[in-house]
């Protein structure tokens, strides 16, 4: 693999490009490493809740979202920060999932030149060692490239609003975000997509690699990346049903923390000790069936930060909205908006177990 240059890596850190590796369930890694147990799929605990009626009731539950409040003031009895640009990007809908009992989404657009996006975001007393965090997502059918996207997050004092950190190795928190990228990053030169691009997640931790070195060693960081070996592409104007799980390491001294992927209630990426096989290039981990298998996630140093913040945000920089201007200029005959990005979340759920896609209602 080359070597990156500043700029590519200025675009590829404002992109979030990264991901993980599908999981093959009973196999044991080169090296002798067992991988993690199987993963539920298909439906979870929704399953008890058709449309997701009740479901914030269910006692696996620790928040669920349907936006049925009627307006965002009533977002604010429920969340620690709700980010709107002075009322210029985040709207209810009536745009939901089929199958949903819900009347309304969260619409969140952002403009260029007049603000990056908006978000909700929640700080979580007591915090939690696994949670899983599953919402709906549509992307308009003109939609561009994205900057960052939803994300569980730890640190040892969480605070009311979203804290920053980027081009830092943390100490004391940590962060996992699923979104998705404009580029893969497991093979040079990195193969580009049409925008909204592949899902990937995108980590910061204590033990996360820099960038600046083939090693990993640097004084610079920012988000480390996973990908699955076939890039799996985000739809446009399709409700798509996205689920994450974070699992913490048991102990400071242990690295057998977890994360996971579900879309649309198939399991598409599944990292903890033993799994994937490959080997770090810089911040990326590359999949090689003659690599190692992954040594897991030591995601916390103090044991304090748990996972105690969510977040579903829609976050486009400046410098995304130029490399989808770019884009579109390399490619007319697509259809791209240069100037607003719109996507709309729905049925948002936050859970102590795999929570699985909407059963619809019977009729």
């Amino acid at each position: 693999m080359q070597i990156l240059g500043k700029t590519l890596l200025a675009v590829l850190c404002g992109l979030a490009v990264g991901a993980c590796a599908t999981m093959v369930v009973g196999e044991t890694q080169k090296g002798g490493s067992a991988k993690p147990a199987a993963l539920p799929e298909s439906y979870g605990l929704a399953a008890a809740h058709p449309g997701d009626r009740g479901i914030a009731n269910d006692p696996a539950v620790v928040l669920a979202e349907g936006f049925s409040g009627g307006s965002l003031e009533a977002l604010k009895g429920k969340w620690s920060t709700v980010e709107t640009r002075n009322g210029k990007a985040l709207f209810l809908d009536t745009e939901t999932p089929p199958g949903s009992a819900a009347k309304h989404s969260l619409r969140i657009v952002a403009t260029r030149g007049e603000n990056e996006g908006g978000f909700i975001y929640k700080a979580l007393r007591p915090g939690y060692d696994q949670l899983y965090l599953r919402f709906y997502v549509k992307f308009a059918r003109d939609d561009g490239f994205h900057s960052h996207f939803a994300y569980l997050r730890g640190s040892v004092d969480p605070q009311p609003w979203p804290m920053g950190g980027a081009g830092v190795r943390p100490t004391d928190s940590w962060a996992v975000g699923v979104e998705p990228s404009m580029v893969s990053n497991q093979t040079w030169p990195f193969p580009e997509f049409d925008p909204p691009g592949i899902w990937h997640f995108y980590n910061y931790w204590p033990e996360m690699r820099s960038w600046e070195n083939v090693d990993g060693t640097g004084t610079s960081f920012y988000g480390n990346t996973f990908e699955p070996r076939q890039p799996l592409f985000a739809p446009k104007d399709k409700w798509v049903c996205v689920e994450i799980m974070v699992k913490m390491n048991s102990s400071p001294e242990t690295a057998d923390g977890e994360q996971a992927l579900w879309i649309d209630g198939k399991v598409v990426i599944h990292a903890g000790p033993g799994t994937p096989v490959g080997h770090w290039v810089r911040q990326f981990f590359i999949n090689d069936e003659a690599g190692k298998p992954f040594e897991g996630f030591r995601w916390r140093k103090d044991m304090r930060a748990q996972i105690n913040q969510v977040g579903i945000e829609s976050y486009v920089s400046d410098s995304c909205f130029a490399a989808t201007a770019r884009y579109a200029g390399a490619h007319p005959g697509l259809q791209i908006n240069t100037k607003a990005s719109t996507v709309w979340f729905a049925n948002v759920v936050l859970a102590k177990e795999y929570i699985g896609p909407i059963k619809p209602i019977a009729r």
